[in-house]
């Protein structure tokens, strides 16, 4: 006789038409109820900042860098999150006392604070940095340099990022440079200027007076000692690298599309543009319509998009016909009184669909027999388990009715009365990211069918949906003592307890509070009676 539960389940699984929706949401929808904010932490300590330009001179004044940073709940169990750093827009404009209204862009922006709000409760880590503004309007160059800084500032935040990626439980090589606007400007110009390039106007241009701003990645960061409160201290981090593995860009631009190169850095890239921005052009022109007449040509995501594709880089673009800048309902990064309005829930999933491509694990490729008995147990594998993965099955015609422990290797028995079944399994990375399934079809001998038991055992859970605490109550009719398990959609069991026969009867409330959102099955059993129940955590 086979294993009743694992048949139960098993049609459970089957009514599941998204193998995806199985294995886990997260990174794709809202996964977490609840997230962490830290702010205000320093990332790089004592950077020059413009107060004051005139054609010949610079004012400075040496501050620390802060940011805002935003983490799925500290019961998260995930250890190589991946990270987004946001930089705001605002067309890097400082002035003295404006910051936070609708003429200087800041890092709290309604904008890149509700995104990486968002990200958080998807399963990112995000944070939105705050960078060095300010050049005089009535110099080319000082524009140019006011970009150099701000995309040094992005250099560090990557490279803080990297040099403390214990601290934040994120994986190094899933960092993804992101912005809006000015922002943009800055992601895109940190990812793809090579570590030999330099905007002439980043030299030294007066002795003393516009004194050299260094190599784009020259900046240093701060190596942190302590978490929350957070301490370190300045270092280099010429260990750890500079260039993003991932670029999201709103409405942004480049200087140059020659650094776009062959010979340079190739990191998949998403673009968002209005075709009628008045701000950034999303071809080639002056930013803010030639309003400062100074300013220097730069190439929005057109020409960038053109270029990515003769270069052969990963990428993606989204235009909006007709759209203005910032379109996602925000006048210089502020929500107006219609915003957020229907582009920032698209524009959300576009990015996170194109971060979840590129950051999923390749198929496992399944081995077992193509062809089987019913009511026979099989043996199912893979060919190239990972020690650092877990493994989701779906079967449609049987059931798993045995697994090792990261079911990289599973045994199944099939349905009777059917003529073919399917067997697919998706591999779970350690970040909780799940791969495409890889499928294989088996054609069944004809069989008996098999029964269920009709031991079943009436279970009543209250509330279901639920947050924090379940009541369970059943009635049970044989036995002493039953086992009580909870078991997420990959087969793992996440609570377990041993409980007898009048307490189920009376009814116990068990704590799920530290388990994520996401389908469950309850599992109440011994060897007389057996039966489950879906629980839905929010």
């Amino acid at each position: 006789m086979p294993n009743v539960c694992a048949l139960i389940l098993c049609l459970f699984f089957v009514g599941e038409h998204s193998l995806q929706a199985q294995c886990g949401d997260r990174y794709k929808q809202r996964h977490f109820s609840n997230i962490q904010i830290f702010r205000d932490v320093v990332y790089s300590q004592n950077a020059p900042s413009l107060v004051a330009a005139t054609l010949t001179t610079e004012t400075i004044v040496n501050k620390d860098l802060v940011m805002d940073v935003f983490m799925p709940p500290v019961y998260d169990t995930v250890q190589a999150r991946p990270v987004v750093i946001l930089a705001h827009g605002g067309g890097f404009i400082n002035i003295a006392f404006m910051g936070g209204t609708s003429l200087v862009g800041t890092m709290d922006n309604d904008d890149v604070q509700a995104l990486a709000d968002t990200l958080a409760h998807w399963g990112y880590v995000a944070a939105v940095i705050e960078y060095r503004l300010g050049f005089n309007v009535l110099s080319n160059s000082s524009i140019k340099r006011a970009v150099w800084r701000a995309t040094q500032d992005m250099s560090a935040a990557i490279r803080f990022f990297r040099k403390n990626y214990q601290w934040f439980s994120i994986d190094p090589q899933r960092v993804v440079a992101a912005g809006s606007s000015a922002g943009a400007f800055c992601a895109l110009h940190s990812t793809f200027v090579d570590y030999t390039e330099r905007m002439p106007e980043s030299y030294q241009l007066v002795p003393l007076l516009k004194p050299d701003l260094g190599p784009l990645h020259s900046r240093p960061i701060v190596e942190l000692t302590g978490f929350n409160p957070f301490a370190g201290q300045s270092v280099l981090g010429a260990d750890v690298d500079s260039i993003a593995n991932a670029v999201v860009a709103y409405w942004g631009a480049i200087a140059d599309l020659s650094w776009i190169n062959q010979g340079g850095h190739h990191a998949p890239t998403i673009l968002f543009h209005g075709t009628n921005d008045m701000v950034v052009d999303y071809q080639c022109a002056k930013p803010f319509s030639s309003v400062i007449l100074v300013a220097p040509v730069t190439c929005g995501s057109y020409a960038i998009d053109s270029v990515l594709d003769l270069q052969g880089i990963r990428h993606e673009a989204h235009y909006a016909t007709g759209e203005n800048h910032e379109y996602w309902g925000v006048l210089n990064g502020n929500w107006t009184l219609s915003g957020p309005n229907a582009y920032w829930p698209d524009i959300i999933q576009k990015s996170a669909n194109f971060l979840y491509d590129l950051m999923q694990p390749t198929p496992p490729l399944c081995i077992g027999p193509s062809a089987a008995a019913t009511a026979v147990n099989y043996t199912y594998t893979l060919s190239n388990p990972q020690n650092n993965y877990r493994y989701c099955w779906e079967v449609d015609g049987g059931v798993v009715v045995s697994a090792n422990t990261d079911s990289s290797t599973v045994d199944v028995q099939f349905y009777g009365g059917l003529n073919s079944a399917r067997v697919a399994v998706s591999a779970i990375d350690a970040a909780g990211f799940v791969s495409d399934s890889s499928q294989l079809f088996v054609q069944l001998a004809a069989t008996s069918t098999i029964k269920l038991s009709n031991q079943a055992i009436e279970i009543q859970l209250y509330p279901n949906p639920v947050q924090t605490a379940l009541k369970v109550q059943a009635h049970t009719i044989g036995g002493q003592f039953y086992k009580l398990q909870v078991i997420n959609m990959t087969g793992e069991v996440v609570y377990q307890q041993t409980i007898t026969n009048g307490a189920l009867n009376a009814g116990i409330k068990i704590d799920l509070s530290s388990i994520p959102k996401g389908i469950y099955y309850l599992k109440i059993a011994n060897d007389q009676q057996c039966s489950l129940k879906k629980i839905n955590k929010i």
